[in-house]
């Protein structure tokens, strides 16, 4: 059994969309496991409307008072009944075969961990092709998170023996978590085709990504953990704080032409329609 483990907070408008979409899975082997982290508007009516008239569905509500998504993911892993633990964020959405895909190379390569890529665009365009499957060990992931949470399906025992998501971190959790399963087994992504798709912008408006700086020191975080654990040297540590450090330059150089493009675009827009 699959479960997939859901945290919410005030996601009235975007949790039945998630919902559904694990909902019309082809592989329906799974137990939906949702963790409503304080929330204060309809998150719960709606998520019991939701299951009204769908009894066959395995499901579990836990309502806890706001913890951060970290928490609430350790929560419903320890909830949990399956061999194996997908996530996904309540403002996003799967394609229906992510499920089937996954398990298939799951089970025909004995994996305990893969992940698959995401698309800002609608499933309209997909295509059945073989999978592009890409390996990651940790020296070529401590250069570059590939993984993003809501594609991840991980063993259950392979999480339990990493402890989980480290709670004490708001930004760059879910890569540290990758980061320190690398350091015992290579870890796999479905790079084509694209399983999941996201709605939070990584340089828009919405959506953690876009706290640029606190998520720059969550992987400063990350480096000075893995070297007080004696996973990195001293040599590597340096060459990777400047790294990192680089990173976050071009991310806000980026964030800045987006910006800069989108209200250039919105002043072209409105000084036509003031002249026409």
């Amino acid at each position: 059994m699959i479960s997939v483990v859901i945290p919410c907070y005030n996601s009235e408008d975007t949790i039945k969309r998630a919902l559904t979409s694990v909902y019309d899975q082809t592989y329906k082997n799974f137990e939906i496991i949702l963790v409503d982290d304080g929330s204060i508007d309809r998150t719960r009516l709606v998520i019991e409307e939701f299951f009204l008239n769908k009894s066959s569905i395995n499901h579990k509500y836990i309502y806890q008072e706001n913890s951060g998504p970290s928490k609430a993911r350790n929560t419903g892993v320890e909830a949990s009944s399956g061999k194996y633990i997908a996530f996904l964020d309540s403002d996003d959405e799967w394609h229906e075969r992510k499920l089937e895909l996954q398990v298939n190379i799951i089970e025909e390569k004995n994996l305990d961990f893969i992940g698959s890529t995401y698309t800002y665009e609608n499933f309209s365009n997909f295509e059945e092709k073989y999978c592009n499957i890409l390996k990651y060990d940790f020296k070529k992931l401590i250069l570059s998170n590939k993984f993003s949470t809501p594609g991840v399906i991980i063993e259950k025992e392979l999480f339990k023996t990493l402890n989980g998501f480290d709670t004490s971190m708001k930004y760059a959790e879910d890569y540290d978590l990758w980061l320190r399963a690398s350091l015992l087994k290579p870890l796999y992504l479905i790079a084509e085709p694209k399983l999941f798709r996201l709605y939070k912008s990584a340089y828009g408006e919405g959506g953690l990504s876009s706290h640029m700086y606190p998520m720059y020191k969550g992987e400063v975080k990350i480096l000075d953990k893995l070297f007080k654990n004696k996973n990195i040297g001293l040599s590597r540590y340096c060459f990777l704080r400047l790294y990192v450090f680089m990173k976050f330059v071009k991310r806000i150089l980026k964030k800045k032409w987006y910006e800069k493009n989108l209200y250039s675009s919105k002043y072209s827009n409105d000084s036509k329609s003031f002249f026409t």
